[in-house]
């Protein structure tokens, strides 16, 4: 029977000890690749959140007679009913408010208040109004942002125009 040497004993150690290490950064590199799709996810939700943001915004702009139907709207409350409005057949300035909060509130859910839209998360949320002075509008979007596979703060964006 063979016996080990020191020196074999040690080297057995080495590779131990080098598995060991290669097994932690393997951990920590798939770690990084994780928290890198969380992160990735989350200025998604936030690229899609300054659009919808800006998107009512620009609606507000071609509207400006019926600015006053905007403000104070949300998307967690009712939305409005469907207008008809369409090239053919013309509304009126608040019509066309009521015609254009509902297609922004298809960021957040259904038109028909179920479910939720694909492009926000779950819970996310609109709102429109004016600035303490009133001269501002302000539209802001909240939701919860998944990071680390559970909810995190309040995620928001907020963008504020003199129309």
């Amino acid at each position: 029977m063979k016996t080990r040497t020191k020196s074999e004993g040690f080297a057995l150690i080495e590779v131990l000890l080098a598995i060991v290490i290669l097994a932690i950064g393997l951990l920590a590199g798939s770690r990084m690749q994780i928290l890198g799709l969380g992160f990735t996810q989350g200025a998604t939700t936030r690229s899609y959140a300054t659009m919808a943001a800006n998107d009512i915004l620009d609606r507000m702009r071609l509207n400006p007679e019926g600015l006053a139907s905007y403000h104070g709207f949300s998307t967690a409350g009712n939305i409005p009913a469907d207008q008809g409005c369409n090239f053919t057949t013309p509304c009126d300035a608040t019509q066309r408010a009521n015609q254009d909060l509902r297609d922004w509130a298809s960021y957040f859910r259904k038109a028909n208040g179920q479910g939720t839209h694909t492009q926000l998360p779950p819970g996310a949320t609109g709102a429109i109004a004016l600035d303490s002075g009133g001269a501002m509008t302000i539209v802001t979007v909240t939701w919860k942002d998944l990071i680390n596979g559970s909810e995190s703060d309040t995620q928001q964006v907020s963008v504020g125009i003199v129309l």
